[in-house]
Order: C-alpha cells, then structure tokens, then sequence
C-alpha cells in the first residue's frame, strides 16, 4: 500500500484547423490492498502542483486491478510495422536502469517517429509495466503532434497498511459495466461493455446480447490495453475536446433540457447536426451530452461513456412533413461489478 509512481506528460497538437497543448504530471498510487485485488488511485495536476484545469482531468480516477496474473495475448509497446529492440543502461528518477528501448522511425515516409523504453525488470515500476518513457512525433508541412511521458519519480509504500477501498464515484473503467440500447426500424438490441483489470493491463469486452444479471465474470477473448497507453490516452483526449459539449469552434451552445438516464434524468445538451447533402428530405442527428459530466447521477459512470454523448437519434425530416425515425442509441445502465464478495473468487 502506498506505492507510486509519478510521470511528467507533454501533448501538443498544430493544425490548419485546431490545435492545443497539455501539460503536467500523472500520478499512479496504491490506496488499498485487498488480495488479490489493488485500487489505484490516478491523479493528473499542472506543472505546479494545481488541480489540472481540463474537465477531463479535474478529479482523481479510480482503478481497481487484480494482480497476479497478467491477461493472455499482450499488445506489442509499437503496433504496426517493424520495431527495433535495442537494450542500454537509462538514468530516470535519479538512478540507473537497465532498459529496452522499442523504436520505429517512419518519418522519411511522411510517417511518425516512436519511441518507448522500459525497465527490464519492473520492480517498483510494476504498475506500468516499468515504463520508462514515451516520446511520439508526427510532423507534415502543415501541422505537427507531439507527445510524451517520461518518469519522474517512485516510491515505495508499507506491506503492513492495508487501506480501505474508495468508492467508486469517479472510475477511470476497471470494476464497472455499462449498457446502451439501440433501435433500429428493425428492432431493439443492447450492448454491455464490461471493463476490467490485471497486472497492469485494462480489459474491455463487449456482448451485443448481455448475459442475464448485471455481472462482468468472464472476461475471455477481451480487448487488452496496457495501463501506460491507457494513461497516455487519457492525456491526449484534452487535446481533441478542448470545450463542452465537443462542437465546432465559434459554433454557439447546442439547446439545453432533461433527459432521462434510467430511473433519473439529467440536464443535457441537445446538439442537432443536419445532413444537407441529402436534398429530397433533411437527415438530421440529434446527439446528447450531459451538462455537467461530475453530476451525481452519472456516479460510477466510466469515463468511457461519461465523456461521450449519452444518446444519439437520427431521423428523415421531410420539406414539410412528419419526422421519420431511422434510428436511436441511449445509455440504459451502469454500475460497479466489483463486489465485496467478488475479491477473492473473481476471474477470466
């Protein structure tokens, strides 16, 4: 219990159309042992040691993981293409490690450069993998993205505290569950999304029919991501939605008004995106947002889901006429599948 790591990240983005800048420090720390499972807690701050302005990194995530046993099929450090695997000796948080370096450089072809080196043996960077740094760059004439995650320090906690679970108000994903309904002409159907967990890597699958009941046990055949990509990712989404609701610069405030999130309803943005190709009849989509993302209703909310339109319609307008419906998707449900019980007994 107590163990941390800390990163520094940088992620910047130039373009014709947008552009932006992130950076600050990210924070990974046990709060709570309860074998085999780990809760962390992930925290991100300006450079200063302030709260992070972005909506999207105001408040601390939570992350349980079970240790153990890491998930079969692994991802590579680089996807796509040849990789390099050079081994040195990196000095990062003040001391000297053995490393790998994984590296791929396709930018005589207009493509990206990449580098990541990790620790040959974790040790205390077990957490993520011992993930020393990443750096990627993509550079054309008219824009560049860059961004980077480097190690900044470590600390060893107590094997004598144990903790207390914290509440599952503000998930990062592992633990939860949620389900969309979608309808078609053709019918109803809904889709859960059950995230989960183990020794450094999320787990994510989905069952375009859910089991009955509301738990998340089997995760075999899982989408697997390794929880420095996660982290990485979750820096780089500042830079695509730099206002709420995501809309078009300069464009004003879609409508507001309540919709409902099964047995509550929320204040949300209602933001109408018409097709204007279509000549005959209007096809219009009418996507919702919430209005406030941290709204207790949303509690236990993945962020997943939590930053992504909670419904979405689209329907023919015809000159004159009477709407068409084509189609709908709505949140229908969420919740935590981590539960006391399942502690000592959860797997795959």
């Amino acid at each position: 219990m107590g163990d941390r790591v800390e990163y520094v990240f940088g992620a910047f983005v130039s373009g014709s159309s947008r552009g932006g800048s992130s950076v600050g420090q990210l924070f990974v720390e046990v709060v709570a042992v309860q074998a085999p499972w780990v809760w962390l807690s992930i925290r991100i701050t300006r450079n200063d040691g302030q709260p992070h302005p972005h909506p999207f990194l105001s408040h601390d995530f939570v992350l349980p993981m079970r240790m153990g046993q890491a998930p079969p099929n692994l991802p590579d450090p680089i996807k796509d293409g040849s990789t390099s695997i050079t081994r040195l000796w990196a000095f990062a948080a003040g001391q000297h490690w053995s490393a790998r370096q994984f590296a791929r450089d396709d930018s005589m072809g207009d493509g990206p450069e990449q580098q990541r080196l990790y620790a040959t043996t974790p040790g205390p960077l077990y957490l993520t993998n011992g993930l020393l740094k990443i750096y990627f760059s993509a550079v054309s004439p008219s824009d560049f993205a860059i961004h980077s995650l480097a190690l900044a320090s470590f600390r060893r906690g107590s094997s004598t505290t144990r903790g207390t679970p914290p509440a599952m108000d503000h998930p990062l994903g592992p633990g939860t569950w949620y389900e969309v309904r979608e309808q078609t002409r053709q019918g109803v159907s809904e889709k859960r999304v059950c995230l989960g967990a183990e020794q450094g890597y999320l787990l994510r699958k989905i069952w375009t029919r859910p089991p009955t009941g509301k738990r998340c046990e089997d995760f075999q055949g899982a989408a697997v991501l390794s929880l420095e990509d996660a982290l990485l990712n979750l820096v780089n989404k500042t830079l695509g939605v730099p206002i709420w609701p995501p809309r078009y610069y300069g464009a004003p405030l879609p409508r507001q008004g309540q919709l409902q999130l099964g047995q509550s309803s929320v204040l949300a943005y209602f933001d109408e995106t018409p097709d204007v190709m279509e000549h005959v009849s209007l096809k219009v989509t009418v996507r919702a947002f919430a209005t406030d993302v941290w709204n207790p209703v949303l509690r236990g909310l993945p962020m997943e889901a939590r930053f992504n339109q909670v419904s979405e319609e689209t329907f023919w307008q015809p000159r004159g006429g009477v709407h068409q419906f084509i189609s709908s998707s709505r949140l229908s449900g969420w919740g935590t599948w981590l539960e006391p019980s399942e502690l000592s007994t959860s797997t795959r």
